[in-house]
């Protein structure tokens, strides 16, 4: 099968119907997650819901339109584009490898896709933003910049702190979500079926 195959399997109509849906959910947990000024975003549960059972294409796609669509409102958003990109293609990719599958398998994707988010947020944040990040994330620059350390490992070491929590949480949020869908859900999607094994069968 092509490349371009590949692509094209993963973006069923379901999962076309499921993007905006992802696009929203991220929008409203993030803000709700902002109104309560904890110290997690939650603006990634969609792109990587969508991601886990849809495949990394459309996760891609889908935390593209994300940051497109806030960045009308917030042009901050907007480069920050190729994170949110990268952790839909990232989770998709890491589900097809069976890695949210068990609790323990998807504390480690979550770690992994903090990491490399981390890596991706770097340079946009130190030489787009100067490292002038928001919240917890700037009072932690600011921590290791005092402390004598360089501006991209201060923003790095800072990145890597509030991510591992919030993506922590946003797999776990995923997972929980994926155990409460129906098998005959799951089938529609091009990732789906690995997690109806322990489902009731589907109804012909």
């Amino acid at each position: 099968m092509s490349f371009y195959s590949n692509i094209k399997k993963d973006f069923t109509l379901m999962a076309i119907l499921l993007m905006p849906i992802a696009i929203a959910m991220n929008a409203v947990i993030g803000n709700i997650i902002a109104f309560l000024k904890l110290p997690i975003y939650g603006d990634q549960v969609g792109t990587i819901l969508i991601s886990v059972i849809a495949g990394p294409w459309v996760g891609l796609v889908t935390g593209l339109l994300t940051n497109l669509i806030n960045s009308i409102l917030n042009p901050t958003w907007l480069p920050y584009a190729l994170v949110s990109m990268t952790i839909g293609l990232l989770s998709g990719l890491l589900s097809k490898c069976g890695m949210f599958k068990t609790p323990l398998k998807v504390l480690i994707s979550g770690v992994i896709i903090a990491i490399i988010a981390a890596l991706v947020t770097t340079p946009i944040l130190a030489f787009v933003f100067g490292g002038a990040g928001s919240g917890n994330i700037a009072i932690i620059t600011g921590a290791f910049l005092a402390s004598g350390a360089s501006l991209l490992v201060s923003v790095f070491l800072s990145s890597i702190i509030t991510d591992i929590a919030d993506k922590i949480v946003s797999v776990f949020v995923v997972y929980f979500l994926i155990k409460s869908m129906p098998a005959r859900y799951l089938a529609k999607f091009h990732y789906g079926e690995q997690f109806i094994k322990n489902k009731p069968q589907i109804e012909e």
